[in-house]
């Protein structure tokens, strides 16, 4: 049996030998923060860059005008893909001359009947999550290296329908269960704002690529903060929708009987606008694709919350105290708000009250965990140990550290009887802030090193209680080594988290790190989440 080494390195090889010769580099670049290499090597036009820099909405009205042809655009971000890819390795496949024939193809169908749909012409990648007919869906897994697809995935097939054209494949970490992007099959994927540092898992390739401008969106997926921890890492927008709405066939996973906490879908972006474009086709799937089994057909609203609103600030969730910036951004973003008048119609209280959790967060977490790996992660330790590869150490550091092990029935009757009674007290404590959306941190950090064990917290409770977010970047907002001085007086919690959280925590190191916020409501609630965001968004980044 061929080794998993030898796989692993022939499947690396062919991505970068499908990379045309005029759009490869001379080397890895040298240096932490490779955002400048596609301006700066001379590889793309100047029309190529300046196509590349622009927001998906944007980009959507010049290609509906006719001012931009679809091939100009699918050609300009394959070039910066290519090289994207080259600094930071967040390809698993590169479909060039695949989507610059379907562009040519729409530039036809275009210039006799106009767009063929809502994202007419504009290109996309797709994470290695999804089935894609005649391309392989890994997963991560040396083992899937040719697992090559039949059909698409319903997500695929939909934006394929609205006129987008898919044009690489992005990596996921093994498994899929990390909140960092590494595997045996396609190595590690880098961090643009500092290559030392992680992109996010488990969608990292969609947020690094998109984080380089080498793709105007992804649709990636989330059931622990797999779309958010790539946001919030790369600087970017991004949303979870409601689990329930999100159309589910085609999407490839080693235990597809989980149904305690379900996957969604959502984008990763460039704007508030970016977000709603993605999001309603999402929603709105039946539409274009027709019903299927897997998502509540719950049409998309149009909305306008009220004037004044009356937010719940949430700062910490009593496990993992998060690091100055984060407590900093929160406590500006507050600020910001108030100033901005937001106070309740029939209040007088002001626009943010404090919020605390009505639950103790760590026994939450262990039942998220005990929820993802119910047959003890069985399903997924005989995928790898197939071709011999091993697990990354990541993730069985996380499976020792939660103790994971197989249920029975009845554990797990009880946790899911503990997940309902966790949406309940969540409700009620909701209900009595009487708030119209909750801040939180994304994260306990705006970053972290690689392999560093991450605490999920304020990323999965979201997923077991099934309250959309969205991830929201602060542009004007820098880590001062001064202002956002380690706090050497800080004792931390008794769990391992919270200690290294604390420990590793260096502002220096940390300073060219985004900070985003997160911003959440409550279930099928998705279309006034959106609107929100959009009011908090003019509020922080006008």
């Amino acid at each position: 049996m061929e080794s998993f080494q030898s796989i692993a390195s022939s499947c690396q090889s062919a991505v970068l030998e499908a990379i045309p010769s005029k759009w490869r580099l001379q080397g890895r670049p040298e240096g932490t923060d490779v955002r400048h290499i596609p301006r700066s090597c001379g590889l793309m036009t100047p029309q190529q860059l300046l196509i590349t820099e622009k927001s998906a909405t944007e980009l959507l009205s010049e290609l509906h005008s006719g001012s931009l042809t679809s091939v100009e655009v699918t050609e300009a971000f394959c070039a910066r893909a290519a090289i994207a890819h080259q600094c930071i390795n967040c390809l698993t496949a590169y479909i060039y001359e695949e989507a610059i024939a379907r562009a040519a193809e729409l530039d036809e169908i275009f210039a006799k009947s106009g767009p063929v749909g809502p994202l007419h012409g504009l290109p996309f990648a797709v994470k290695d999550y999804y089935q894609m007919k005649g391309h392989a869906t890994t997963l991560g897994y040396v083992a899937w290296h040719s697992k090559i697809a039949l059909t698409d995935a319903s997500i695929v097939q939909l934006f394929k329908k609205c006129g987008a054209i898919p044009f690489a494949r992005t990596t996921m970490p093994q498994t899929g269960m990390m909140l960092q992007t590494v595997s045996n099959l396609w190595g590690r994927t880098l961090n643009p704002y500092n290559t030392g540092f992680s992109a996010g898992g488990s969608s990292g390739g969609d947020g690094s690529l998109v984080g380089m401008r080498g793709s105007p969106f992804c649709a990636s997926t989330d059931i622990g903060g797999s779309i958010r921890a790539p946001a919030t890492f790369n600087g970017l927008y991004g949303i979870r929708p409601t689990a329930e709405r999100i159309p589910k066939n085609g999407l490839v996973t080693t235990a597809p009987g989980q149904v305690s906490i379900k996957v969604s879908s959502g984008p990763v972006c460039h704007s508030v606008a970016d977000i709603k474009l993605v999001t309603k086709l999402l929603l709105s799937h039946f539409e274009y694709i027709g019903y299927e089994s897997t998502a509540v057909p719950m049409p998309w609203r149009e909305v306008k919350v009220k004037e004044k609103l009356r937010f719940g600030l949430l700062k910490y969730d009593g496990v993992v105290k998060p690091q100055p910036p984060i407590l900093r951004a929160l406590d500006e973003t507050a600020a910001s708000l108030k100033r901005a008048g937001h106070e309740d119609l029939f209040s007088p209280t002001t626009a943010v009250v404090e919020f605390e959790l009505p639950f103790d967060a760590w026994d939450v977490a262990l039942t998220t965990w005990r929820l993802y790996f119910q047959t003890g992660a069985a399903e997924v330790k005989a995928v790898a140990a197939s071709t011999g590869e091993p697990l990354m150490s990541n993730f069985s550091w996380y499976l020792d550290t939660f103790d994971i092990k197989p249920l029975t029935v009845p554990e797990l009757f009880q946790l899911n009887a503990k997940q309902a009674e966790n949406k309940r007290q969540f409700f009620e404590a909701w209900k009595a802030a009487n708030i119209d959306a909750l801040i939180c941190p994304c994260a306990p950090s705006a970053g972290f090193p690689h392999d560093f064990p991450v605490w999920w917290g304020y990323f999965s409770l979201w997923n077991v209680l099934d309250y959309p977010s969205t991830i929201l970047p602060l542009k004007g907002f820098k880590i001062d080594p001064v202002i956002d001085a380690k706090d050497f007086k800080y004792v931390p919690k008794e769990n391992v988290f919270d200690k290294m959280n604390w420990e590793v925590y260096d502002p220096v190191l940390w300073g060219n790190q985004p900070v985003c916020i997160q911003i959440v409501r409550p279930p099928y609630t998705d279309e006034e989440l959106i609107d929100v965001t959009e009011r908090v968004d003019e509020i922080c980044n006008s």
